[in-house]
């Protein structure tokens, strides 16, 4: 059996914030909406005016915590006691993970409006849990994507560029961590599927990313075509790799080293997809590739403001007892190692991050070019 989760309909379209109403109207009458109180400060105005003439009735609770198991029984038992019949999420991956768990547990269709291109939370048929200190407490599996996703590019563009890097590393890793899997299960469809969809975005990701990312932090930057492509493969394209199954498993290196460092708590402030960016590296470096391989990748992160050292995640203690417990606490799913033509044990994920880690500071050495994740590191 093969399933393949995806929205009723996304849209990717600068002022869609503003026709938001028009959208929202034919799926209820009655909204909770949940946003950060950030999402929601620079939203409001567009939305609740939208939604007012739409007809809509608006219930709102701000989000500020941590996507826990907790949190979503008691947003759920909110929207059952407001009787809303729809909820609206606005903000980043937490509250859009939350808000989808919430629409599930209480029956409800959900509309997510993504306010930072950071992840593809607001398409993913999935949420990602974790324990009241921020550490990574596992999936949940919804049984649906979002009804309706609406990504406005205006809005995108304004969030600090951080996220939309952040959103590119965590993109780009999709192609390289499903790929490896192909030597020990070619024949499922499924993963191909996935396979060639992340390439996709990979192949955007390459022509556009480096540039849209440098210009997108620039003063009057207004969307453009590659931008919209760019924030298509991270919301639309990645969305949808993780979304075809056939209940087969697969390795997820980077994302199970970026688990691993939740547990470390001098990389809280780090974004997820800067987390997955240096298990990429480190993964690269299990996988075997060549020093060249390595420094292109490096220097893509790098260019991307990335991190590719441990200290730029945050860690400044002694590598070798950090990396033991990074590699102590990457966790795979039962049989997923044994798609891979590459061993992943912990001495050789342990080793592999300290090259990772030293090819890093040789490439940050080598440039005069301070870069965000430095300014935050030393901050």
């Amino acid at each position: 059996m093969v399933t393949i989760k995806a929205p009723a309909a996304y849209y990717n379209e600068p002022g869609l914030l503003k026709r938001s109403g028009e959208y929202i109207h034919a799926l209820g009458s009655h909204a909770l909406i949940i946003g950060g109180h950030t999402a929601l400060s620079i939203t409001e105005e567009a939305l609740h005016a939208s939604l007012i003439v739409a007809g809509i009735r608006v219930e709102i609770k701000t989000f500020a915590g941590q996507c826990t198991v907790e949190e979503i029984k008691a947003y759920t038992a909110i929207a059952k006691q407001l009787q809303v019949d729809i909820i609206v999420a606005v903000g980043g991956g937490k509250v859009l993970d939350l808000s989808k768990a919430v629409a599930e547990d209480a029956g409800l269709p959900i509309v997510t409006i993504p306010t930072i291109p950071a992840t593809c939370a607001a398409w993913s048929a999935l949420t990602v849990l974790y324990d009241e200190r921020g550490q990574a407490a596992g999936y949940r599996p919804l049984l649906r994507s979002p009804e309706l996703v609406l990504a406005d590019t205006d809005l995108l563009a304004q969030a600090p560029p951080r996220y939309l890097a952040a959103g590119i590393g965590d993109t780009l890793v999709k192609w390289y961590e499903f790929a490896v899997n192909l030597s020990g299960n070619a024949g499922s469809v499924a993963l191909r599927s996935s396979v060639a969809t992340a390439k996709l975005a990979l192949d955007i990701l390459e022509r556009h990313a480096t540039a849209v990312y440098k210009e997108a932090g620039q003063p009057g930057y207004e969307p453009d075509a590659a931008f919209t492509e760019v924030t298509d493969a991270i919301i639309w394209l990645a969305g949808l790799v993780g979304s075809i199954q056939d209940g087969s498993v697969h390795a997820a290196i980077a994302h199970g080293l970026h688990d691993s460092l939740t547990r470390i708590e001098e990389t809280h402030d780090r974004l997820h997809g800067e987390k997955v960016a240096f298990g990429l590296l480190t993964q690269w470096v299990l996988e075997g590739k060549s020093g060249v391989e390595l420094e292109r990748l490096a220097s893509w992160l790098h260019e991307l403001d990335l991190p590719i050292t441990l200290d730029q995640l945050g860690i400044t203690a002694d590598v070798q007892p950090s990396a033991a417990s990074i590699a102590e606490g990457l966790v795979l799913r039962e049989g997923a190692a044994a798609q891979l033509n590459f061993a992943v044990t912990t001495e050789a994920v342990q080793a592999a991050i300290i090259q990772a880690n030293e090819l890093g500071q040789t490439l940050r050495q080598r440039s005069l070019r301070p870069t965000l994740v430095q300014t935050i590191a030393n901050a």
